[in-house]
């Protein structure tokens, strides 16, 4: 194919089948150089597209400007209506609106208007309105300005309203006159508001009180919880610990005979073996505190077969040797409620070389066998 390649290309004639040619066959075609004509093409493409951009630009200006334009013309019929001097609640109620639409606009960005000189002009057209006909509709549009004439309005709008307040509310209307009147509570004066102000604090007292005591709850939960889950990885390290065959010291020199003991935790798993043979009858691992588990090989082999760990909240521990070869292959142990731990012995030898269990929320425990000799001096495990 690449002789046959060579002979094609040297027999090519015309640039365009040499260059049909080598796209054929993946090879990529010599880029000839902008013609003069082909430049000022693209100077010229280019130079469209910035003028539309630029269009765009004037447009997009154009039609802020002209609703700013339009906007600063509501505002001033609106100041004509509220500044009539009838006090009208809906023309003072609608030159607040006006005022709240320039807020975060191009005018008052650029300083065309003054937003606190605006809402102190709307705070005198609501003030003089709600002495004339006092509604929630003028608290609420004074709740919406900001500054110290439109807090005055509001705090003498407060006794006006009070008789009109539902008795649900009072507590929520109490706090936010107290509020614009800057915590001050001799501002506030209205017949009974001595007993308002002592109903909306311990109303106050009593939210915080909740508050803290919601946080305390919650406190509480989060230290149970990382309790709960120490204990688990604990018992979950005392359960592994239990549910593997010399995962300690061997007592008197022989594990598979009169068991181990395993430092944990909580304390010292002390195992001993069924009839004087764990391997075939399995093992009893007593826990600190009296509690214990209790261990069964499958089959009567648990080096080929595994075995099953009752442990001592009722639950079960199973484990499986892989390829049926625990002390070359390893094994995997279910724990219930934290998953598989899985184990890998070391250079294929567990019992002389140690292992490597992977816990089921992460970590590892590796154990390495005293003296090369688990059977008989246990393993150490870190």
């Amino acid at each position: 194919m690449r002789r046959l390649a060579v002979v094609l290309l040297l027999s090519c004639s015309s640039l365009v089948a040499c260059a049909q040619f080598g796209a054929l066959f993946g090879a990529k075609p010599q880029q000839q150089p902008e013609t003069q004509e082909q430049a000022a093409a693209r100077e010229r493409a280019a130079a469209a597209e910035q003028q539309k951009e630029e269009q765009r630009q004037q447009e997009a200006a154009a039609e802020a400007e002209r609703k700013e334009q339009a906007l600063l013309a509501e505002l001033d019929a609106a100041r004509a209506g509220a500044s009539s001097g009838t006090a009208d609640p809906a023309a003072a109620i609608a030159f607040v609106d006006k005022v709240r639409a320039l807020d975060g606009s191009q005018a008052a960005a650029s300083g065309k208007v003054d937003l606190a000189v605006l809402s102190r002009e709307a705070a005198g057209y609501v003030d003089a309105a709600m002495q004339k006909a006092p509604s929630f509709e003028l608290l609420r549009a004074l709740d919406s300005l900001r500054g110290p004439e439109a807090d005055a309005a509001f705090v003498r709008a407060c006794p006006v309203l009070r008789p009109k307040v539902p008795a649900q509310a009072v507590i929520g209307f109490t706090g936010d006159c107290l509020k614009r009147a800057g915590g001050e509570a001799a501002r506030l004066k209205w017949s009974g508001v001595q007993k308002d102000l002592v109903a909306y604090r311990k109303h106050e007292e009593a939210e915080l009180r909740r508050a803290r005591e919601e946080e305390a709850r919650r406190a509480e939960e989060e230290a149970a919880r990382a309790k709960e889950e120490a204990a688990q990885a604990s018992r979950g390290e005392s359960y592994v610990a239990a549910a593997v065959f010399a995962a300690g010291r061997c007592n008197f020199g022989n594990c598979a005979k009169d068991g181990w003991t395993v430092n944990t935790p909580e304390g010292d798993v002390k195992v001993r073996c069924n009839f004087g043979n764990c391997l075939k009858e399995g093992w009893v691992a007593d826990f600190p505190g009296g509690k214990s588990a209790r261990t069964t090989c499958s089959f009567g082999d648990c080096f080929k077969d595994g075995w099953r760990t009752d442990l001592p909240d009722g639950q079960s521990a199973s484990t499986r040797c892989s390829f049926n070869n625990c002390p070359k292959d390893g094994w995997s142990t279910d724990i219930p409620g934290l998953g598989t731990a899985t184990t890998r012995c070391n250079f294929q030898d567990c019992l002389k070389d140690g292992w490597t269990t992977d816990l089921p929320r992460g970590g590892q425990v590796r154990c390495r066998c005293n003296f090369q000799d688990c059977l008989s001096n246990g393993a150490t495990c870190d």
